[in-house]
């Protein structure tokens, strides 16, 4: 099964604004029952700012409604001066064996 991550970055400054909207985020969109959390949250501070990172396993015909629900999630941050995200998808090493030939 693929795995979603999020990442998201943010200055220190807006810690509060971050954390007050992710709350109000979750309650309005609930993670949907197609995504298996596997990090609910990670939290690290850089020289940069704070980072966040957010680990999702999901079944390979659930990736686009899972894709559809991080982007709706993310999608409330915008309006933080700062807040950047990212979201990729990653291969399991046997799903990576698999493309090489070799699974």
């Amino acid at each position: 099964m693929p795995y979603i991550v999020l990442f998201s970055w943010y200055p220190p400054s807006q810690s509060n604004t971050v954390a007050q909207r992710y709350l109000e985020t979750l309650q309005k969109y609930p993670v949907i029952s197609s995504i298996k959390r596997i990090v609910p949250v990670a939290v690290s501070s850089t020289k940069e700012g704070i980072e966040v990172m957010v680990v999702d396993e999901v079944k390979r015909e659930d990736i686009g409604e899972a894709l559809d629900y991080a982007s709706q999630f993310l999608t409330e941050f915008r309006d933080i001066e700062g807040f950047r995200y990212q979201v990729r998808t990653f291969s399991t090493v046997g799903e990576a064996m698999g493309y090489i030939g070799m699974g």
